[in-house]
């Protein structure tokens, strides 16, 4: 599933849990652009350019390669940052594009371990208590 473009995704859910998580990953894909799209329209009408339009260009093309999730404009935007969320080992396509358009990508991985707190932090003492109290579905 991960070297075929997202459109091709449900297609290839052959188990009925495989199919939700696939639909939840759409979702997801789909609230991400629906989030450019108004962030593109309120920097339109503030007179700022939170997504550039070279930058629409290059998002556009990474959404379009095997394996990415998601790709958007971090914060308030403005030429200097772009990001890209890809399935497996489909960075690499990522790379290779944004090298050859003089992007540098910087590459975050998830902690196999998942999420943990640290005990030995003070900090985490009110973090502990509220965590423990989240129920996810």
């Amino acid at each position: 599933m991960l070297k075929m473009q997202f459109s091709q995704w449900i297609e290839q859910a052959s188990e009925l849990n495989k199919e939700a998580v696939i639909k939840a990953l759409l979702g997801a894909k789909e609230a991400m652009l629906g989030i450019r799209y108004h962030m593109r329209l309120m920097g339109e009408a503030a007179g700022v350019p939170i997504e550039p339009e070279s930058q629409t260009k290059l998002l556009d093309a990474t959404l379009n390669l095997e394996g990415v999730l998601l790709a958007g404009v971090p914060g308030a935007g403005g030429f200097d940052a772009v990001f890209a969320v890809t399935l497996g080992d489909s960075s690499s396509n990522v790379t290779k594009t944004w090298s050859s358009l003089n992007v540098l990508a910087l590459l975050v991985k998830e902690d196999p371990c998942g999420v943990s707190l640290e005990s030995a932090d003070p900090r985490t003492n009110e973090i502990t208590s509220a965590v423990s109290s989240i129920h996810i579905e």
